[in-house]
């Protein structure tokens, strides 16, 4: 089973009794009690969704870590890939 399959399997899991209650095929008293928060229940899905991944998305870029050895051995191969193009008759400006 790929992720896919697996995620529109939950997804299903989730919209088949919500459609059923929604419009009314599981009619129980509980239902007609909560059928407004239960009409809003995608938006406040999406709405925490979204920032559940913007707030994932800031913290990684807080949090990432710098790597002063990575940085100086690109610039050292920037250095020798100049001096490969300057032999080769590339004119930096």
């Amino acid at each position: 089973m790929t992720n896919l399959q697996r995620w529109l399997m939950y997804l299903m899991l989730f919209i088949v009794p919500y459609f059923g209650a929604l419009f009314a095929a599981i009619k129980t008293l509980r239902i007609e009690q909560w059928l407004l928060p239960l009409q809003l229940l995608p938006y406040i899905l999406i709405i925490t969704f979204a920032l559940y991944a913007a707030g994932t998305v800031l913290y990684r870029t807080f949090t990432l870590n710098d790597c002063p050895e990575a940085a100086k051995e690109l610039q050292e191969q920037i250095r020798e890939a100049r001096k490969d193009l300057i032999a080769k008759g590339f004119k930096f400006s």
